[in-house]
């Protein structure tokens, strides 16, 4: 367990940082009516990986609310290593996210809906759909989007989370990313509790025709293959298309898998 925290530790603290950033200017009520996009951080909480998500999702043009939705224990270094493993309050964590949507939903409803969840937070994404499944109404979303995700890659309930999705999940997956990713996440388990490689690493073992794996290329890895997925040019060039589109698979995207 030692050498995990180390692990967690290490690279979650490449990019901690402050709020510093003024969020309002994200979640106006102009970029509320046209619809919602909840990214969910990893382990870390808030942080320059999830800026620089919404830095690309505002240079990709997208024009919805951006909210960055905090979750488990805000506490600098042991509170990384509780995020990781604590499996029951990572769900509970959901629970408020999916209330969250709920929220907004009844204020603005038939507007587009995403979750997009980097590292612990797409475990938490896709906790996040299961838990709408069980509130009462019609609470699906547009879409989940996976980047680099600590979710055991043969998570069982996926099917769950996707009845959820208008258009789908997809699960942009980094083969470099072993430091977190695979030595990590298989000493102290990934945020669902299981051991398995991450789907974030080696993509998901099941097929599911709303289910899109998209492999990251080992030239954007560079020194952090974690935050590989995070960075603003790869947010708005890889990322955006999906948000944007009206229909799942966008563009010229070929399959379910692209490796």
């Amino acid at each position: 367990m030692r050498l995990a925290a180390l692990i967690l530790v290490s690279v979650s603290l490449l990019h901690l940082t402050g709020c510093g950033e003024d969020a309002t200017i994200y979640a106006t009520d102009a970029r509320k009516a046209n619809g919602l996009v909840v990214i969910l951080p990893g382990i870390e909480g808030e942080s320059e990986y999830n800026h620089d998500i919404r830095r690309g999702l505002m240079a990709g043009g997208v024009e919805y609310a951006l909210v960055i939705r905090s979750w488990g224990v805000p506490v600098p270094v042991a509170g990384m290593i509780v995020n990781q493993t604590n499996f029951l309050g990572n769900r509970l964590a959901a629970t408020g996210v999916a209330q969250m949507i709920a929220q907004y939903q009844d204020r603005y409803p038939g507007r587009p809906v995403y979750v997009v969840g980097h590292s612990g937070g797409g475990g938490v994404a896709v906790f996040t759909a299961e838990a709408l499944a069980d509130m009462t109404g019609d609470r699906k979303i547009e879409g989940l989007v996976l980047l680099s995700a600590s979710i055991s890659n043969n998570y069982p309930n996926t099917s769950k989370a996707l009845a959820q999705c208008r258009q789908g999940l997809v699960n942009f997956y980094n083969p470099e990313d072993t430091a977190l990713l695979g030595l990590g996440t298989t000493i102290a388990g990934n945020v669902d509790g299981g051991r398995a490689p991450s789907a974030g690493r080696a993509g998901f073992e099941i097929t599911h025709p709303k289910l899109y794996d998209q492999a990251v290329s080992g030239s954007m890895s560079g020194d952090d293959p974690h935050g590989s997925t995070t960075r603003v040019p790869f947010v708005s060039r890889r990322v955006v298309p999906w948000i944007k589109a009206t229909q799942w698979p966008p563009g010229l995207t070929a399959g379910r898998h692209d490796r």
